[in-house]
């Protein structure tokens, strides 16, 4: 590292991030795979913001901080459910409002016994109904309630209003440009076979760390 590195009033390019021991490895790492010094430490950075917002994502705050405003008696669960009614979209020759139980956990990705239950606690607290479907008289669908639309309307808007004071200083080509890199960036999440490539590839250096 030079002298001018170390100097006490060079600022930081990364001094919003905060720069763990881990990130250091990953910007070494690399470093070791031919990346400029720049290039690594943005490798760096990229990792320690994505850890971030994993965490938050985890820990819902977002959901939770609006539950708690709104309804304290609700849990994060019931807001996925009734988001996930709000938001169906229309299969085949099934109206966009035929949500049943099994739609629910397919696209939430829970047990069908547990949609069941959080889906009756929204129907009992009264943010959705249960309606017969147009197609199938013997078939049950959930249905918002108007108070049920309010959460959704109130949940999207809030988070509209986040979105909006956290670009409020970035210009549109900014934003078009954000948007581009971060779509490209995202599609190794989708990319089930370069998953699937570096599974493998952790799974050989951990069976060449076991001891014989």
């Amino acid at each position: 590292m030079s002298s001018d590195d170390t100097r006490p009033d060079k600022p930081d390019r990364f001094s919003a991030l905060s720069k763990t021991h881990g990130d250091q490895d990953l910007a070494d790492l690399a470093r070791s795979n031919g990346l400029s010094e720049a290039a690594a430490d943005a490798v760096a950075a990229i990792d320690a913001v994505l850890n971030k917002v994993r965490r938050s994502i985890q820990r819902r705050d977002f959901g939770r901080l609006i539950l708690a405003r709104i309804d304290p008696s609700l849990e994060v669960s019931h807001l996925d459910v009734i988001i996930a009614i709000a938001h169906n979209p229309a299969v085949g020759d099934a109206p966009q409002d035929e949500v049943t139980v099994g739609n629910i956990a397919e696209r939430l990705g829970i047990d069908p016994s547990r949609a069941s239950r959080i889906s009756a606690d929204i129907v009992e607290r009264g943010y959705a109904l249960r309606v017969a479907s147009q197609l199938d008289a013997r078939r049950i669908c959930l249905r918002l309630t108007a108070r049920g639309e309010r959460l959704v309307t109130a949940v999207r808007q809030t988070k509209w209003r986040i979105f909006a004071e956290s670009l409020a200083q970035w210009d549109e080509q900014e934003l078009v440009t954000f948007a581009r890199l971060l779509e490209r960036f995202a599609g190794w999440a989708t990319d089930e076979a370069s998953m699937r490539r570096s599974a493998d590839a952790v799974k050989q250096m951990m069976d060449k760390a076991e001891p014989v």
